[in-house]
């Protein structure tokens, strides 16, 4: 090579905010490749550790960090560090690199946003094996850039939301001063878009009122339907907070709640043949859950052994009646129709002596966040959806410690930490 020549370095190398490449070395058989900087003379050196200007140079260290893959060859990059006294703090100190990842500086903020890239995909462990990165270390880099995204997030706005609980921690990791709602995340949604817009600790009424309180009074006044189960805590923050919005009982909760009652009937009922009867084994066992399911969901063979359990049991006939018909009152068209509905089921367990059915069918006509329904038509069938999502995720990593990660991985799924929406805010240059 001529004196004269200039080395010709790919642009996508020259990213080191400072320093300039001054050679490349390439090992074939090593399949690596060395990036050698050096520090350009009009970079003024910052302190590390309180960002003011250095003053007198001190010496210097060399530094070799990992940077990103170059085809399949792993790349590191040299340079030397040089330390200088900082008037401010009264000490010799290193200067700042600022395409260093602070969390592990021994990793290049390009490969740190590739790794958090991955992370959306890929557990943790798989990325680290992918990028031949130590799992902590991955660990550490996911949770820096997570909160660093977490920093410049804003709530969008909302007008209908969803909110339900998910199980996050096991009793084992239940602290001393803490109790079972402390081992739940609360869940927010905006069921316009399907996203997760927040995460809070616990399932107690503060997680909700802490929300509220961040979003401020003008967004809490525009927020016209939230959807909920019948968690006491979730509706008395929605009732102090939102004075706009309209409560919704989940359908699929009560739902599940009515199941249960029907299901006690069955044992009850069950209990009183047992014996006396040839088909009390009819009522037990993995028959059980045939009386739980819709008419319109059974298989021929369970359509033909309830046939035969009305047939023998008069007052599971009538349960079978009732249970049909509570199903059909959530398609009826208005208020008025579903109220007829309510009314007749009502009398239908009344006639039967179930009164614990009774009791719930008056609970029901009695509250306004069950009617809210009809006029709504609202569910949390989408953060249901988006729970199981959640175990998914927590299974697939094994479980979580960290409480605050999970929150944060959680946003990333499933709400708007990630590459496709945190563009946005990082560059507001780009549409």
């Amino acid at each position: 090579m001529n004196t004269g020549s200039t080395l010709l370095i790919p642009r996508f190398l020259n990213t080191f905010q400072g320093f300039s490449v001054k050679d490349l070395k390439e090992f074939i058989t090593d399949q690596r490749v060395e990036i050698h900087l050096e520090k350009n003379e009009d970079t003024k050196s910052i302190c590390c550790r309180c960002c003011e200007p250095l003053g007198h140079y001190h010496d210097r260290y060399p530094r070799k960090v990992k940077h990103l893959k170059l085809f399949n060859f792993d790349v590191t990059v040299h340079f030397f560090t040089e330390k200088r006294e900082c008037l401010n703090c009264k000490k010799v100190r290193s200067e700042l690199i600022e395409w260093l990842c602070p969390t592990t500086p021994h990793i290049t903020m390009d490969l740190a946003w590739c790794i958090n890239r991955l992370t959306e995909i890929a557990t943790v462990r798989q990325v680290s094996i992918l990028k031949s990165v130590d799992k902590m270390t991955c660990y550490k880099i996911d949770k820096y850039i997570l909160s660093r995204l977490l920093q410049g997030y804003q709530i969008p706005n909302i007008t209908h939301i969803a909110v339900d609980e998910v199980y996050a921690r096991s009793p084992v990791q239940q602290g001393k001063d803490e109790t079972r709602d402390d081992l739940f995340l609360t869940v927010i949604v905006d069921l316009r878009t399907h996203k997760v817009i927040w995460i809070s600790k616990s399932r107690r009424q503060e997680a909700l009122d802490t929300f509220f309180e961040m979003i401020g009074p003008e967004a809490c006044e525009k927020i016209q339907v939230v959807a909920t189960d019948q968690h006491d805590g979730y509706g008395a923050s929605v009732r102090q907070y939102c004075k706009n919005a309209s409560l919704v009982w989940d359908r699929f909760h009560l739902v599940q709640n009515f199941n249960n009652l029907i299901n006690d009937e069955r044992k009850s009922e069950a209990d009183r043949v047992s014996g006396r009867e040839h088909y009390g084994s009819l009522l037990n066992g993995k028959n059980k859950w045939i009386f739980l399911k819709k008419s319109t969901s059974r298989s021929k063979s369970e359509i033909a052994h309830i046939n035969e359990v009305m047939i023998l049991n008069d007052r599971l006939a009538k349960l079978e009646i009732i249970k049909e018909r509570f199903h059909q009152m959530f398609d009826c068209a208005n208020k008025d129709d579903a109220e007829l509905m309510l009314y007749e089921v009502y009398q239908w367990a009344c006639d039967i002596n179930a009164w614990s059915l009774a009791k719930y069918f008056v609970s029901l006509r009695n509250a306004k966040e069950f009617w809210n329904y009809f006029s709504h038509r609202f569910t949390t069938g989408v953060v249901e959806g988006i729970n199981r999502g959640i175990k998914t995720l927590k299974w697939v990593a094994y479980g979580y410690k960290d409480m605050a990660y999970f929150a944060l991985k959680i946003m990333q799924k499933f709400g708007y930490l990630n590459h496709k929406y945190a563009l946005s805010w990082l560059n507001p240059q780009i549409e």
